[in-house]
């Protein structure tokens, strides 16, 4: 029997998109090179690897200098461009009032973290871990163990939403419940109340 409800941020509970943000700031002919180096480690940040200065000097060291300010607006307001998915909102409203045990798991940036206060609906839950503080990204195995052993949870009383499937795997190799997310949430709901 399900108890223990994790949930994945973006992709899940928070919808985003980077074409969707870099057409915002530019849709000019260097859109491809901008694209890929805005982007190109983006996991050192979710992993803590490297500060948010060092990860702004290597963008702007590998673009023209043209690109900066646009680099720059990006870099610095990417997390206005990610919106709640309100399907999900309404299920994990649900969720808290029938007494699930509600997690967040999501790699992401300090710098997201440090303004997650934009999104108050966070506090709907027993406990956020994010990849940035504990130095593991998904799909690692010890930032599963990380929630179970914290938490004093049964693996297979959990169900794990991600929309990344290799994420879902490394949950899978200790026996958390897994669904990948595709926007299905009636599925989703099958799934949890076993309609």
């Amino acid at each position: 029997m399900l108890k223990n409800i994790i949930f994945d941020i973006t992709g899940v509970i928070l919808k985003f998109n980077r074409d969707d943000l870099l057409s915002h700031f530019y849709k000019g002919k260097d859109y491809a090179l901008l694209k890929e180096k805005l982007f190109f480690e983006w996991e050192r940040l979710d992993e803590d690897t490297i500060t948010l200065e060092e990860y702004y000097r290597n963008v702007l060291n590998s673009l023209p200098v043209h690109l900066h300010s646009v680099a720059k607006s990006v870099l610095n307001n990417w997390e206005y461009y990610m919106y709640f998915n309100h399907e999900i909102i309404e299920l994990i409203r649900e969720l808290k009032q029938k007494d699930y045990k509600l997690f967040i798991l999501s790699n992401m940036t300090r710098h997201f973290i440090e303004r997650d206060y934009r999104f108050p609906f966070f506090r709907e839950f027993d406990d956020i871990i994010y990849s940035a503080y504990l130095g593991l990204l998904k799909p690692n195995p010890a930032i599963y163990k990380h929630v179970l052993v914290t938490h004093n949870l049964t693996a297979n009383e959990c169900l794990f939403i991600d929309d990344i499937k290799e994420n879902l795997a490394g949950a899978a190799r200790f026996n958390i419940n897994t669904f990948h997310y595709r926007n299905n949430t009636k599925d989703l709901r099958k799934v949890i109340f076993n309609d």
